[in-house]
């Protein structure tokens, strides 16, 4: 059986996040709480495998239970309305975050990821990267590194190695130089943990590692196509143009009349 705690300070909340486990017959509720006093308690007492945490609890919120709780913690599911807060969860190795509403589809899949990883070798996150990465987190300075979660495993990928970032639905797509990840976060609120002088906002949809830029080409409008060091190109909005370095802003025409079209 797989031993749940519900953490969450609405009852119609852990109402419905209780029927809905209700279809999975190898889970059993091991006990509720509404803050973060009687969280403590509960998880103490019972020690359950899995906990489905809110991010709000009263006064509180997850995280400060989370600096409280000993090892080996519990494995953790987020389950809240908000959405800002992933990338801090996947900081604290997070197994999954559930943004309500979510449906019985998305809770299974949450399961599925929670089974998979109970198979493995280190079922509790509490091996010593886990505890660097919840050690070193703080709003005021940017994470050296951000946590992925890929099919059931967590991969770390340090900034060091993150030449740009693009939007992709509801996550990012992380570039390195090897391969691309997938984060569930907005773009905006991953922006807020990056160093700006270092990525720059180049697009909307788009953030872009400032040393990856070779040149930069006048375009209609006051828009800017930058040519980037693995050969690739990316349109600078005008909306953004502030964000390059002076020396690279100064090439871009403010009024677009002067700059013929690109063909």
């Amino acid at each position: 059986m797989l031993e749940v705690a519900l953490v969450e300070d609405e009852a119609p909340a852990r109402a419905r996040l209780k029927r809905l486990l209700a279809a999975h017959v190898d889970v059993r509720i091991v006990g509720e709480a509404e803050d973060v006093a009687s969280a403590l308690a509960l998880l103490r007492a019972t020690r359950p495998a899995l906990v489905f945490l809110d991010v709000q609890l009263g006064r509180d919120d997850a995280f400060a239970l989370l600096r409280r709780l000993p090892e080996p913690q519990p494995l953790i599911v987020f389950a809240t309305a908000y959405h800002e807060h992933a990338l801090r969860a996947f900081e604290v190795a997070a197994i999954d975050y559930l943004l309500k509403p979510f449906d019985g589809e998305r809770l299974a899949r949450a399961l599925a990821r929670v089974r998979a990883r109970l198979t493995e070798a280190d079922a509790w996150p509490a091996d010593e990267d886990v505890r660097r990465l919840r050690a070193a987190w703080s709003p005021a300075a940017p994470p050296p590194r951000l946590v992925v979660q890929d099919r059931g495993r967590r991969i770390v990928v340090p900034l060091a190695e993150l030449l740009r970032v693009a939007t992709c639905g509801n996550y990012v797509e992380l570039h390195t130089a090897e391969r691309r990840y997938l984060l569930r976060t907005p773009l905006a609120r991953l922006a807020q943990h990056l160093d700006p002088a270092q990525f720059l906002r180049v697009h909307r949809g788009h953030l872009l590692r400032a040393d990856q830029i070779v040149s930069v080409t006048p375009r209609a409008h006051g828009d800017a196509e930058l040519h980037l060091r693995d050969g690739s190109t990316l349109l600078l909005s005008r909306r953004y143009r502030d964000a390059l370095p002076a020396d690279l802003r100064g090439v871009i025409p403010l009024a677009s009349a002067s700059v013929p079209p690109v063909t």
